[in-house]
């Protein structure tokens, strides 16, 4: 049988085939699917964190500073929040990752505070370890929803599978609305899912404490149709996250 009449059968059996999914919340669930029509259906709270200007890196610095700059920012992300509430992070792209924490709206606010300490440990090691990167930026976004994954590899790294949702969309598009100073940026639906202690912070100003917003409100546009953002430059003391 040649290679065309093997890939026709093959997508006639995927074409005729029935997608279905496990509705889970544990990731470790991804054990059980194949590489047919199966996959993840997780309720959960992402992270979309983009590297700003990959092709200004690229052409200023060439492919193996790029290539071991995302190394790098895999291994903040990975050790900031894995392990944390069950969240895991994923390679999305080659100057995007995803961070996902599963979960109903009980998730929110330890993704979002992840956010923030991913923000305020990655502003100021800049300065330190990515000196010599003229042009590196960063941002996230920050969205809760419904989100499939499928496998893309016979083996069971979660890096490796493929997410999809709108979920993930408009944490992108959040992400591409931010910038420094305004590393973090959050949906609506995240926002009023928020603690206080995520929403307000008390600050000395001209001797006298005062409660100040953490969030300031932007209004962006996804598929012709308003909505609104709420974006932060507050620093986490990490010693005391």
């Amino acid at each position: 049988m040649s290679w065309q009449e093997n890939l026709t059968e093959k997508l006639n059996i995927l074409s005729q085939s029935e997608f279905t999914y496990i509705e889970t919340n544990d990731i470790q669930k991804a054990s059980e699917l194949d590489l047919n029509c199966t996959g993840l259906y997780l309720e959960a709270t992402v992270i979309y964190f983009e590297i700003k200007n990959l092709g200004f890196l690229l052409k200023e610095h060439g492919r193996r500073k790029v290539a071991q700059t995302y190394t790098i920012f895999r291994e903040v992300l990975g050790t900031i929040t894995e392990g944390d509430r069950d969240a895991f992070v994923n390679c999305f792209s080659p100057n995007a990752f995803l961070v996902v924490y599963p979960g109903k709206e009980s998730s929110v606010k330890y993704a979002v505070k992840a956010a923030m300490k991913i923000s305020s440990y990655l502003s100021e090691t800049l300065k330190k370890q990515f000196h010599n990167i003229n042009g590196l930026e960063f941002s996230m976004g920050v969205d809760h929803g419904h989100i499939m994954g499928t496998k893309c590899l016979s083996d069971n790294n979660i890096q490796t599978m493929t997410w999809f949702g709108t979920t993930i969309q408009k944490a992108g598009r959040i992400c591409r609305e931010c910038g420094r100073p305004y590393y973090v940026g959050i949906s609506s639906s995240v926002y009023h899912n928020l603690d206080e202690e995520l929403l307000v912070t008390t600050k000395r100003i001209l001797g006298i404490k005062k409660r100040v917003e953490l969030w300031s409100k932007q209004t962006y546009q996804l598929e012709n149709v308003k909505h609104h953002l709420y974006q932060t430059n507050h620093k986490i003391n990490l010693n005391e996250a």
